[in-house]
């Protein structure tokens, strides 16, 4: 059984289903954030030990990647690849739009090259993780967004 055809769905790909993951488990992750950090602030003792600063909201990002410090790392490495299907697909489909794939991709990549340099200036691997699935965040934005703008999908 296939999926009904979405208005102005010429593009037979779903590879954009990806793309759009990473804005919205960046969101649920700033939440998270702040549900922790307010959790933490209410009980000033609960992180006493080494490795933990006095800022709730630091020690909320790296206590949160508990939670999605896998999907974080699992999105930046398909964000990539999921750009570059995802706009070939577009091309085959001889739409009026036609994404630069090969540039697109390598802009996606964009991730782990700021996850890449923040973890070897700061050798802190949580810190890495999270600067680089926020480094694809507007990327990912920007893509979704001319995509609906073309296609009307998403």
């Amino acid at each position: 059984m296939q999926r009904p055809r979405l208005e102005g769905d010429r593009v037979g790909s779903r590879w954009w289903y990806w793309i759009a993951a990473i804005p919205t488990v960046f969101a649920f992750w700033l939440v998270t954030v702040a549900w922790v950090a307010l959790a933490i602030s209410l009980e000033p003792g609960l992180l006493d030990g080494p490795g933990f600063g006095d800022d709730p909201i630091s020690n909320a990002a790296v206590i949160s990647l508990v939670a999605v410090g896998v999907p974080f790392v699992a999105l930046t490495a398909i964000f990539p690849l999921a750009v570059f299907q995802d706009s070939h697909a577009i091309d085959r489909a001889a739409v009026e739009w036609e994404p630069p794939g090969g540039s697109y991709a390598l802009l996606a990549l964009g991730g782990w090259l700021v996850g890449g340099a923040v973890g070897l200036l700061l050798v802190d691997l949580s810190m890495a993780i999270i600067a680089g699935f926020a480094a694809s965040v507007p990327f990912a934005v920007y893509y979704l967004e001319r995509r609906h703008e073309h296609l009307g999908v998403p």
